[in-house]
């Protein structure tokens, strides 16, 4: 049984949370799930929740740099979670550009996460995200007249590169994980910017009035089944009309094209972390073909009845420093080792005209824009294609299957 909103979160209650979110891997060293604690209320909560809940766990306590006493309170967090016996890993952000400061901070914090998984071996990411973040989520999302996308809110869990991102206090009240610390006597830091009204959020966090929130929890409701909905429409239609391809293109018959099925693969193939606008949808598929969010949209010729959907060639991302395990394009990630000194990820281009790209069944669109890495204006390794020597692995980047909307905004 549930416990009421005065009482602390009980050990019974949050296996049953954890179990939602299974299959877990087997409890042993080799495979620890990691915990995102920034020293707050809530995630210390989660992270004496997680120490009951499993033995091996491993926090990793990311230091923002943004205020001069931030160092030694991520120095403090890393001592009490060791007094709680979990392991903590103390990681300290580069310093980022100026302005939409907390949107950087969190691009840059799950960045920061995101790699020491890897480097730890840990699959799963813990996060403390609770039932008013979920509130205020939908609430500001209600207000930019978002669809039932948007005001689904938060998800439970979602994909964020190589990890699963899980959240399991997301319905829960942030007023009774404060109540199981200090039922539990731990301590915990507050953050000036959380009470900092600058920020939309701690205004809506501090303004939200209870028939607000009963009202924004009926919304999300309603969303979420309409998208449930939506999502099992959508899954036959790409099933029985769509094809991805490994080079990160899709061909589309023409009896599947509509604005839901479209919208979703030009997520796709663009990298974006959002479908684009509902509105330039409907005008592109007026026209039937077309450019969009980075992605074109063209008649599919010798593939088929129907469109054919690629990356737009410029609009790909620079060039960039080419080492393992990096993400060019948001779509492209690098796994090889050994790989030279200077050398940058870029678009093979003109590389492809070596390539019988016809027998290989590759839109010449597609293949100018697949990666490769280069050394000194020379192409020195591409991807997996054809019989050309100096293959190495690409690996797509983006989540796949398109069902499912996994944003990590919160």
């Amino acid at each position: 049984m549930e416990a009421g909103p005065d009482h602390p979160v009980g050990e019974c209650e949050f296996q049953g949370l954890m179990s939602g979110l299974g299959p877990w891997p087997p409890d042993i060293p080799d495979a620890p799930i990691a915990l995102a604690v920034s020293g707050g209320a809530d995630s210390m909560a989660l992270a004496f929740l997680a120490r009951r809940w499993r033995r091996n766990v491993v926090a990793f306590v990311v230091d923002h740099a943004l205020r001069p006493e931030s160092a030694a309170e991520a120095r403090l967090t890393v001592e009490r979670l060791a007094a709680m016996d979990v392991p903590a890993r103390l990681l300290t952000l580069a310093p980022f550009p100026k302005g939409r400061l907390q949107e950087r901070a969190r691009e840059a914090r799950f960045e920061a996460l995101e790699a020491a998984c890897v480097a730890a071996g840990c699959l799963d990411l813990l996060v403390a995200h609770h039932a008013g973040d979920q509130d205020e989520t939908v609430w500001m999302r209600s207000l930019r007249a978002s669809g039932p996308l948007g005001l689904g809110g938060i998800q439970m869990s979602a994909v964020r590169g190589r990890i699963w991102v899980l959240r399991p206090l997301l319905t829960l009240d942030p007023s009774r994980l404060r109540l199981t610390l200090k039922a539990a006597g731990l301590p915990w830091i507050e953050d000036p910017s959380n009470a900092n009204r600058r920020f939309e959020r701690v205004r809506w966090r501090q303004d939200l009035t209870p028939e607000q929130r009963r009202n924004i929890q009926t919304l999300h409701l309603t969303a979420r089944q309409e998208n449930r909905s939506r999502e099992v429409v959508l899954a036959k239609n790409l099933a029985s009309h769509a094809v991805w391809h490994p080079e990160g293109w899709v061909f589309l018959e023409q009896a599947g094209m509509n604005e839901e099925t479209l919208s979703a693969l030009i997520r796709l193939v663009s990298g974006h972390a959002y479908r684009p606008a509902r509105e330039a949808v409907r005008l592109l598929l007026e026209k039937g073909c077309g450019t969009l969010s980075g992605v074109q949209i063209q008649p599919a010729g010798r593939f088929g009845s129907g469109v054919i959907l690629v990356r737009e060639e410029r609009a790909l991302a620079a060039p960039l420093a080419a080492k393992e395990g990096c993400v060019w394009d948001g779509r492209w990630r690098l796994l090889m080792h050994d790989i030279p000194a200077d050398s940058v990820i870029g678009p093979l281009g003109d590389a492809v005209h070596g390539l019988d790209l016809r027998r290989l069944g590759i839109p010449y669109a597609a293949a100018r824009c697949l990666p490769g890495v280069w050394h000194q204006g020379r192409l020195i390794l591409w991807p997996r294609i054809g019989q050309m020597p100096g293959e190495t692995d690409f690996v797509w980047a983006v989540a796949v299957p398109v069902t499912g909307e996994n944003h990590l905004t919160a």
